[in-house]
């Protein structure tokens, strides 16, 4: 089990401020199917530095609860059963999100007895568009399959997803094969592994908007041959932000620690110095394990990526601990402090914090307000330079806020307890490392903006932009007097990690290109349509229109019209950074129609005629393809309309009518059984009797005649056989009938009848 608890965050000197950490106010995450599916709790755990509130929202399930949390303080929010998604390659509306007033952090937890899991959230700022997945190989128990899976959580409308599984899915994927899905906000997409075997590390995930990733497993164990188990859950860090220098800490007291290590890109070279020296050459998404016990550091010629996964505790020597996946940070993601929560809950009995700083700064780390270094813990350099160092420092449960005046710490939180663990990432950024700053152009005659997103504390710039000028500054403006491709190069010292990294881009002047629009949309309501922009060469597009909609293709296609849709779409071409002017449509999305034909009833055609009125429309088609409005009913059934208003939109509605009339009842009071065909017998008459009982007797009570069936009458004999004579006598009817709404009733008559001879 791994649990992560309130990590704060803090930026207090200009060195870090730029990075993107993982506070915010608008936070999306989602639940994957555990181990113990439909039984689990699901919580959230929000904390913040300063006081704030708001809410905890699925807004597709129409749940949502108010929170409200003290600086420096926890709020437990409990999600509904529904919050955990279930099975595999479905669309699903399980995305969880929270909207604060100030930034928070988040943790997510999933647990049923000792089988438990948690993970950081990532506020919109931090996430982004690829992603690789970390999980590990799955499990099989008396029959059961217990799966590698994944799930992505849409938070933008209308999301195209490429999704390329490394291992064959439930759903009937085929591994390396790509597919592709559209998610809306709030919407969820689980995959898992076809069979026990199967691991999904490696899957690539690729959307044209931010998404928000998470992997791991329902139930596995740590290595595969161990015998304790738990499920795993981790929110991915997307490609943008890994970096080429990690250094790990394998956990205290253990005797060691699984590990993988992924790459970006292809022909990537990774080199770990450790207590072994490996050497591995990977391609994008190839990815390698390995156990260690000693701390390592490793480098690679791109960017990588390293989970860390915490053993069971029948095989890491320790007694106490279980399977647990913490992904790890690069160097060049340092914050200068960072408070964590190291827990107590779930039998947790040991806790511990890896602490990662520069060497030459180890005497100037501040842990709980004292220089750690007086309180008799000593760093260990690590790699061949021994540029880093490491700690790792047995502490209480509760908080503790660790602080650097230089370039920086990493910290992991992590405990154990009896079948329990828990391990968390919490001092570092999530700031996008790979990205190159030039710009890719401009228009001639307008200014190009330059800006590095890298504070001038740590890093050193030296800009050649490539028309004879060149500057040192991190953010500022430059005006090119002539179209072309000017080759601007900037080289980019980071003082902190001492790496020099030479970027270079042909930064293209051009003129500013014209774009026009397609005509204006006229649509029905949840039918698709298309926005369309003149072809221009080499160009990107923009699209922006009502309710923040943002499209970044040419040809947008929105599947289903929403009415919130109506309204002024804009459009402009980018072509080598300058952008075009912005070209407009308008889009109208009628509604649908909405014919009433009222409720299901019950009628009588005999008694009174039934119209079916559609409404006023250009055009009708009834179930039996007649088109004239009203319609008449002649008799019960089920009765369908199609309508097309004045805009062409279809509108549809039904009902079922009931033939049944009430019951109608008459019964004479006289009758002459003489043979001459006129009032020969006495008997019920009537309509839609559904059951009778008739009797008739003397007056001294003796029963003469009896009969349930209507169409059997009395003919004035008794049951002896004799003629009952001319007199009066006394008839019983009980009966059940219909009222005028269909409904049954039952009564009872009495009367009398006289029979003449």
């Amino acid at each position: 089990m791994k649990l992560k608890y309130l990590l704060l965050i803090c930026c207090f000197i200009p060195i870090f401020c730029f990075s993107q950490t993982n506070e915010g106010t608008n936070l999306w995450f989602g639940f994957m199917e555990h181990r113990d599916a439909g039984q689990n709790t699901m919580v959230v755990m929000i904390t913040s530095k300063q006081s704030t509130s708001g809410t905890v929202t699925m807004p597709l399930l129409d749940w949502s609860q108010d929170f409200v949390v003290n600086g420096n303080d926890v709020v437990i929010v409990e999600l509904p059963k529904a919050a955990e998604t279930l099975g595999s390659e479905k669309i699903d509306r399980t995305g969880v999100q929270i909207i604060a007033q100030r930034p928070v952090s988040a943790y997510i937890h999933q647990y049923f007895g000792f089988r438990s899991e948690a993970s950081i959230v990532l506020p919109t700022e931090a996430i982004n568009k690829e992603y690789f997945i970390f999980s590990y190989t799955g499990i099989e128990q008396r029959g059961q399959t217990y799966h590698s899976e994944f799930l992505i959580v849409g938070v933008e409308e209308e999301t195209s997803i490429t999704v390329t599984p490394s291992a064959n899915t439930r759903g009937g994927k085929i591994a390396n094969e790509p597919f592709s899905i559209i998610l809306k906000k709030g919407e969820t997409y689980q995959v898992q592994a076809q069979n026990a075997n199967g691991d999904l590390t490696g899957s690539h995930i690729i959307a044209d908007k931010k998404i928000a990733v998470f992997g791991g497993n329902s139930w596995t164990r740590v290595p595969n041959f161990c015998g304790t188990m738990d499920n795993l859950l981790e929110q991915m860090y997307p490609v943008s932000t890994w970096g080429k220098q990690i250094l790990t800490v394998p956990s205290d007291k253990v005797a060691y620690d699984v590990f993988r290590i992924m790459a970006a890109a292809d022909n990537t070279i990774v080199e770990v110095q450790g207590s072994t020296n490996r050497s591995f050459n990977l391609n994008r998404g190839e990815w390698i394990e390995y156990q260690e016990s000693s701390p390592a550091f490793i480098v690679g010629t791109k960017p990588i990526l390293v989970a860390q996964y915490l053993v069971g505790q029948d095989c890491n020597g320790h007694v106490v601990g279980d399977p647990s996946m913490v992904l790890l940070n690069s160097i060049e993601q340092t914050r200068d402090t960072v408070t964590l929560f190291n827990s107590r809950f779930q039998a947790i009995t040991e806790n511990f914090i890896n602490v990662i700083t520069r060497t030459v700064d180890t005497d100037i780390i501040i842990f709980d307000g004292q220089k750690l270094v007086d309180q008799g813990i000593n760093f260990n350099p690590v790699g061949s330079k021994g540029d880093f160092s490491y700690a790792r420092v047995p502490v209480s449960d509760g908080a503790h806020t660790i602080s650097s005046s230089g370039c920086g710490v990493i910290a992991t939180a992590y405990g154990y307890g009896d079948a329990e663990s828990y391990a968390y990432s919490g001092g570092a950024g999530f700031s996008e490392i790979n990205a190159n700053p030039i710009p890719e152009g401009g228009c001639l005659n307008d200014t190009v903006f330059f800006d590095t997103g890298l504070s001038p504390n740590r890093y050193n710039f030296q800009w050649d932009l490539g028309d004879g000028n060149r500057t040192n500054q991190a953010t500022f403006e430059h005006f090119y007097p002539s179209l072309g491709a000017y080759p601007v190069q900037l080289i980019l010292e980071d003082e902190c990690i001492g790496t020099i990294d030479t970027l270079n881009r042909d930064l293209l002047i051009t003129l500013r290109a014209a774009v026009d629009a397609s005509d204006d949309v006229e649509v029905c309501q949840d039918e698709p349509f298309e926005l369309g922009a003149t072809d221009i060469g080499n160009a990107k597009y923009e699209w922006t229109g009502p309710g923040n909609i943002f499209y970044e293709e040419q040809f947008p296609l929105i599947e289903q019209a929403k009415l919130n849709m109506s309204g002024n779409y804009q459009v402009i071409g980018i072509v080598s950074g300058c952008a075009t002017a912005p070209a407009s449509l308008n889009v109208s999305v009628n509604p649908t129609p909405e014919p009433e034909l009222g409720e299901d009833a019950v009628i009588c055609v005999d008694l009174l005629e039934v119209a079916l009125d559609a409404g006023t429309y250009e055009s009708y088609r009834w179930q039996d393809n007649s088109t004239a409005n009203p319609f008449i009913v002649e008799g019960g059934g089920t009765f369908r309309v199609e309508v097309v208003d004045e805009f062409g939109c279809i509108g549809n509605d039904s009902l079922t009518l009931i033939q049944q009339c009430p019951t109608d009842l008459y019964i004479p009071n006289v009758f002459s059984p003489n043979g001459d065909n006129q009032n020969d017998s006495f008997g019920v008459q009537g309509g839609d009797i559904l059951s009778m009982n008739l009797q008739i007797y003397n007056r001294w009570g003796e029963l003469l005649f009896e009969s349930n069936q209507q169409k059997r009458n009395w003919d004035g004999t008794m049951m002896s056989g004799e003629l009952a004579p001319s007199g009066v006598y006394i008839y019983k009817l009980d009966y059940e009938g219909f009222e005028r709404d269909g409904s049954v009733f039952d009564d009872r008559k009495y009367g009398t009848i006289t029979l003449i001879r």
